[in-house]
């Protein structure tokens, strides 16, 4: 996987799962799976996809997620709230897939930090628009 950001869309994993949606028949039911059975990288933009889509365009994503986003469909309380408590996860547990990336650089790298702040803003964002 090449990574060259903390940011929701800053690696190639990311980016092949918004390709992915955006071919996809329906985009929230992808999006659930994503979310129930997604790689770290896929939750991750999945849960920037969903902030965005209620509302919150201050998320740090690329361009064309949010252009995909203008004018879809609010997600359902309930795929936030799902989509936040799977972030939560990957914070919460350093063997998940991802922390490898920036963990060794030490946990007081400012790259390390950085994404999991990013981390902590969208699932804040999932949380504060229900």
């Amino acid at each position: 996987m090449g990574t060259w950001s903390t940011g929701s869309f800053g690696n190639d994993e990311a980016l092949d799962w918004f390709g992915d949606l955006r071919e996809a028949p329906e985009a929230m039911p992808f999006i659930e799976q994503t979310v129930n059975n997604g790689s770290t990288e896929s939750i991750i933009a999945a849960g920037a996809v969903l902030a965005v889509l209620s509302g919150h365009l201050h998320t740090d994503v690329h361009p064309d997620v949010i252009e995909w986003c203008a004018g879809g469909p609010a997600p359902s309380s309930a795929l936030k709230l799902a989509a936040a408590d799977a972030i939560h996860a990957v914070i919460d547990d350093p063997e998940v897939d991802g922390h490898d990336t920036w963990a060794e650089l030490g946990e007081d790298d400012d790259d390390y930090v950085g994404w999991i702040a990013n981390l902590e803003r969208i699932q804040a964002l999932l949380r504060e628009s229900d």
